[in-house]
C-alpha cells in the first residue's frame, strides 16, 4: 500500500526515533487516530518501536464519550496495544478556569499524555519515551491558515513540525482522504465525533467554511499550498533562529535577574534577530513569547537608548536601558546592573559603585574594563599604552568606579572646581556626561578612567607604590 510506503519514507526521514523507544499514541478513535494507531502497530519491529495506546474522554459528549472510550479499549485488546484510559469534565473544568472548551479540553488531555509518559519513561529500559499525534496534513493546513489570519510571523507559518520535543506527528505528509481510504481498505469502522461539524468554533469554521470558499473560489490546491508554505517557512525561521541564537551567545550576558546587551550591538543585527533576541530573552525568564508590539516597543526603547528609561511588559517583566545597555528582567526580582558586584556606599546615596579590582581586571556594565597594576616603579610607557598612575599609599581604600553625583568636585593645579563645570568646558556632551566613569577614593575623585588625571594622591619623588590604571 502506498501510504504505508509513504510512511516509512517520511519515518525515516523527520522522526527516526532511537530502538526501543515506546510510542504512547493518542487515540480518539476516529478516523486520523485509529489509523495512525494501526499504521504504528504494524511496522513495530521495521521501526525498532514500541507502542502503547492512550485515550482521553473529555466529557463532553456524554453517552457517545463514553461510547469511544470503550470502543478504543476494545480496539486495543484485540491487538495486544497496552492502552491506558483518562477523563475528565471538561466542561466543568472550562468554567472553572474561564477557559474556552477547546482551550480546557487540549490542556487536559496533553497533562494526562504526558503524565502517562513519565509513568512510562520510569519503567521504559532506555527512558526514551514520545507522544505520538494524528495531526495530517489538512490540520497542518488549517494551522498555517488560521495563523496567517492572527498576522502570525514565519515562526506560525511554519505550522507544525513532525517531531517537536516530545512530541511526534508522523502522518502531516498525508491527507484526510488518503487516512479515510486507508481505514476502509483495513475495514477499521472508526468512531465519529459530531462536534467536528458544527461551525462553534474558530478552527472549524476555518475548515468547514473558509477553505471550501478558498478551493472553490480561488485555488483548488489551496491546502497543498499552505502545506508547502509550512515546509518553506519551517525552513527559514529554523536559519533564522540559530543566527540568534548565535546572537545571544555573543552579544548577550546573564545576570542574576534577567538577561543584559550592549544597545549598539543589539541594534548592528539584522532586524529579524534582533526581534528574535528580544522574544528569546523574555522567553527565557517567562517560558512565554512576547507579543509582536511588545518586542517592537522594546526595540524602539533601545533606538532611543535613554538611561533609566523603562518599559513594563508582560509575564512579569520590565526592559530598562542603562548607560548604552538592554536589561530585561524579572520584575519581582531586584535590578542591579553590575549583578553582586555593585553597592550602595556612604556617601553615594543616589548611584551605584563598583570596587576597583586593584591589582586585577574589572570589567564594567558597559562592556568597558581597567586593568589595574601595583608597582614599585613605573613602567615603560614608550609602547604607546596610555595610563593613569598616583600614590596608592595617599589613597582611602577600597578604590571605587561610580558615575558622577551633583555636586562632584574636583581638585586641579591650580584650585577646585566643579565636575558639572569641568566637564562643560571640556565639550563633552550632555548625553555623554552621565556615562563617564569615575575612579574615586573617599570622597576624593581621582581621575576620568580613560581620561583626565586630577591633582589627588598625585605621584612624586617619595612614592613608593604607584597604582597604574589602563583603561580598554
Amino acid at each position: 500500500m502506498k501510504l504505508i510506503k509513504d510512511f516509512e519514507q517520511n519515518w525515516d526521514k523527520n522522526i527516526a526515533l532511537p530502538p526501543g523507544t515506546v510510542v504512547l499514541t493518542a487515540c480518539s478513535g476516529g478516523i486520523d487516530s485509529l489509523a495512525l494507531l494501526d499504521i504504528l502497530d504494524r511496522l513495530q519491529d521495521r521501526l525498532g518501536i514500541r507502542v502503547c495506546a492512550a485515550h482521553f474522554e473529555h466529557g463532553i459528549r456524554g453517552g457517545a464519550s463514553v461510547a469511544d472510550a470503550a470502543f478504543v479499549r476494545d480496539f486495543c485488546r484485540q491487538r495486544h496495544v497496552p492502552c491506558f484510559m483518562g477523563a475528565a469534565n471538561v466542561p466543568a473544568e472550562a468554567a472553572a478556569a474561564r477557559e474556552s472548551l477547546e482551550t480546557a479540553a487540549r490542556r487536559l488531555r496533553y497533562g494526562f499524555l504526558h503524565q502517562i509518559k513519565e509513568q512510562l519513561a520510569a519503567e521504559t529500559a532506555n527512558g526514551t519515551v514520545v507522544i505520538a499525534t494524528a495531526h495530517h496534513g489538512d490540520d497542518q493546513a488549517e494551522t498555517v491558515l488560521l495563523h496567517l489570519l492572527r498576522g502570525s510571523g514565519v515562526k506560525g507559518l511554519a505550522g507544525m513540525r513532525p517531531r517537536q520535543g516530545d512530541i511526534i506527528r508522523p502522518l502531516l505528509f498525508a491527507d484526510k482522504e488518503k487516512l479515510t481510504a486507508y481505514c476502509a481498505l483495513r475495514e477499521l469502522n472508526p468512531r465519529h465525533d459530531a462536534t467536528n461539524d458544527e461551525a462553534d468554533c474558530t478552527r472549524n469554521k476555518l475548515r468547514l467554511e473558509l477553505l471550501p470558499v478558498l478551493q472553490r473560489e480561488y485555488n483548488p490546491a489551496v491546502k497543498t499550498a499552505l502545506r508547502q508554505m509550512a515546509a518553506l517557512a519551517a525552513a527559514d525561521e529554523d536559519f533564522l533562529q540559530q543566527a540568534a541564537e548565535n546572537a545571544r551567545a555573543e552579544l548577550v550576558q546573564t545576570i542574576p535577574n534577567g538577561s543584559s546587551c550592549s544597545c549598539r550591538s543589539l541594534l548592528q543585527c539584522h532586524l529579524s534577530v534582533q526581534r528574535r533576541l528580544v522574544q528569546q530573552l523574555g522567553a527565557v525568564l517567562s517560558g512565554c513569547w512576547l507579543p509582536f508590539n511588545q518586542v517592537e516597543a522594546v526595540l524602539q526603547l533601545v533606538k532611543r537608548g535613554i538611561t533609566g528609561s523603562s518599559l513594563e511588559l508582560p509575564f512579569d517583566l520590565r526592559a530598562k536601558i542603562s548607560y548604552e545597555f538592554l536589561y530585561i528582567i524579572k520584575k519581582t526580582i531586584s535590578f542591579s546592573e553590575n549583578d553582586d558586584k555593585m553597592d550602595i556606599v556612604e556617601g553615594c546615596a543616589k548611584t551605584t559603585v563598583i570596587p576597583l579590582e586593584i591589582p586585577g581586571l574589572t570589567i564594567l556594565p558597559d562592556g568597558s574594563s581597567i586593568a589595574a597594576e601595583v608597582s614599585g616603579t613605573l613602567p615603560d610607557f614608550s609602547d604607546g599604552r596610555k595610563a593613569i598612575y598616583g600614590d596608592l599609599d595617599k589613597c582611602r581604600q577600597p578604590l571605587l568606579l561610580r558615575h558622577r553625583l551633583p555636586g562632584d568636585r574636583i581638585r586641579l593645579p591650580n584650585g577646585h572646581k566643579k565636575l558639572k563645570d569641568f566637564l562643560i568646558d571640556s565639550k563633552i556632551a550632555r548625553e555623554e556626561r552621565d556615562k563617564l566613569w569615575l575612579v574615586v577614593s573617599g570622597e576624593d575623585i581621582l581621575c576620568l578612567a580613560g581620561g583626565r588625571r586630577f591633582a589627588e594622591a598625585l605621584a612624586d619623588e617619595h612614592t613608593k607604590r604607584f597604582f597604574i590604571l589602563y583603561y580598554t
